[in-house]
């Protein structure tokens, strides 16, 4: 079992190469193919305004866009070049409201789509974030989210699945496999697991353990039992103590009728984390 065909979104962010690096590597190290995809994104601004801009200024946006987005597709060719790794680019023009749309049409035919965490400090940062919902809601498909700050490079190291037993979790699961085998150690980890008795069986991640082994995936299961602190914060606590270099979680979001896309776990992990996080929905 292994991917065999990744997406990486390219941009002008300061994180893209990061997730250049981490898709390249993986395509190379299962002999995988990479599709690059930059957005070009068409100019909305007398639609906010309500004034029509002068042609003339929306052709020097557009060359600037073009560029940018020219720009991210040569380090991302550059990259796959020198890995030797099979790829292909695309740069699409469309509106910021059709995005989300339009990268997720990609991801719906790939194995795995590589985005960036949001940059709160960065411009653009809402913008990314409803890329990264939309690949999460919308694709049918895993995504692999890249932090802005810590380790960046996909090593096969250790692993930790944040285990509730529920469907969105058991996905995550079978997404990640081809990740999780070879790592050194895998860590099925479960919170309060009393929270959910019916959830997890006899013994608390006794069966997603040996379903992974029978994978040939190498697992121990850790169970915190803590009520006081908050579920996000005991995740992000075992990380950082065990130098995991990946999370695996299925996401979770709130009604479309709510402010926040994202449940609370979610949302957390997606604001606070230092670690990689393939996230399933």
């Amino acid at each position: 079992m292994a991917y065999k065909d990744l997406l990486v979104h390219l941009d002008a962010s300061d994180n893209c190469k990061h997730r250049i690096k981490a898709a390249v590597a993986l395509a190379k190290r299962q002999d995988a193919h990479v599709t690059g995809v930059a957005l070009a994104l068409k100019s909305t601004i007398s639609t906010y305004v309500g004034i029509d801009i002068p042609s003339s200024l929306t052709d020097a946006q557009q060359k600037i866009v073009q560029e940018s987005a020219q720009n991210s597709v040569n380090l991302f060719e550059a990259a796959a070049k020198e890995a030797g790794v099979k790829y292909d680019s695309k740069i699409v023009k469309c509106s910021a409201t059709k995005a989300p749309a339009k990268l997720s049409f990609f991801a719906r035919h790939s194995d795995l789509s590589f985005i960036g965490q949001p940059n709160p400090d960065e411009k653009g940062s809402a913008f990314q974030a409803s890329l990264l919902e939309g690949l999460l809601f919308t694709s049918g498909r895993p995504v692999y989210v890249v932090p802005y700050i810590g380790r960046f490079e996909m090593k096969v190291r250790r692993a930790v699945i944040a285990w509730d037993g529920s469907t969105k979790a058991t996905r995550a699961v079978n997404d990640a496999i081809p990740l999780l085998q070879g790592r050194s150690e895998v860590t099925v980890l479960i919170i309060n697991p009393d929270k959910r008795r019916g959830a997890h069986g006899n013994t608390p991640g006794a069966n997603i353990a040996a379903h992974l082994e029978r994978h040939g995936v190498n697992t121990k299961i850790e169970t915190h039992t803590d009520h006081d602190v908050s579920t996000d914060t005991l995740i992000l606590n075992y990380l950082s103590d065990s130098g995991a270099d990946l999370l695996v979680m299925g996401a979770f979001s709130h009604s479309r009728l709510r402010e926040k896309a994202f449940g609370g776990v979610t949302n957390s992990m997606l604001q606070h984390m230092t670690t990689p996080v393939l996230m399933s929905q």
